[in-house]
């Protein structure tokens, strides 16, 4: 059985992460929490908790990924969080001699230097420049990488349902959907080395995933 570390599992997309590997047979979550005081709410659902800190060094992060075998990675919160601790999570993970990582960006980041840009990029700027330095290192890197991006996430319920593509700018995605769309692309190796648009839509998740 595969253990996938979900770093940013306190969060509400890494919850949603945690819960459809926990059902999945061939995969074990390992939640990746910043404080020691969130330990318990996994433990006593019988996930094991590690304290993956990106603030922390690279060698500090590497210490704590011993047997993990793919790595999601779905923080956010600003250029120490978006871009250095990815980018320290990318090093840790090569160091550590773990090849799968599947990230969390953003619907359409990939244009924030281009005409597509869109509106909330430039409220959003710097935060937006984080995100997309942080795809572009990753694609420029030696990592089995998925990069998946969604845009305006719900608590809607999950529908199994989404719509895949290169560029889905300002539609919704619920947070459920899109971890079966992580879970997924964890199971197929057609998604490595490759990033896509999500949102919900009308195919099932492993069919959309199966024609990327």
């Amino acid at each position: 059985m595969k253990k996938v570390l979900v770093v940013g599992a306190h969060g509400q997309t890494g919850m949603q992460v945690v819960e459809h590997l926990k059902n999945n047979n061939d995969m074990e979550p390992v939640a990746g929490i910043r404080d020691e005081s969130q330990t318990k709410m996994f433990t006593q659902n019988g996930v094991e908790a590690r304290l993956i800190d990106v603030r922390n060094s690279v060698e500090e992060i590497k210490s704590h990924l011993n047997g993990i075998d793919a790595i999601v990675i779905t923080i956010a919160g600003g250029w120490m969080i978006d871009l250095d601790g990815k980018v320290k999570l990318y090093q840790a993970a090569e160091q550590a001699g773990i090849k799968r990582v599947v990230l969390v960006s953003a619907g359409a980041i990939e244009h924030f230097h281009d005409e597509k840009r869109l509106p909330w990029m430039d409220q959003w700027e710097e935060y937006s420049a984080a995100m997309y330095y942080a795809d572009l290192i990753l694609l420029h890197s030696d990592l089995d990488y998925t990069i998946v991006r969604p845009e305006n996430l719900t608590n809607e319920a999950e529908t199994g349902k989404v719509k895949i593509g290169s560029y889905l700018p300002h539609n919704y995605t619920s947070r459920s959907n899109l971890a079966a769309v992580i879970v997924a692309s964890l199971e197929n190796d057609n998604t490595i080395r490759k990033a896509l648009d999500v949102e919900d839509g009308d195919m099932p998740v492993k069919e959309a995933i199966s024609q990327l």
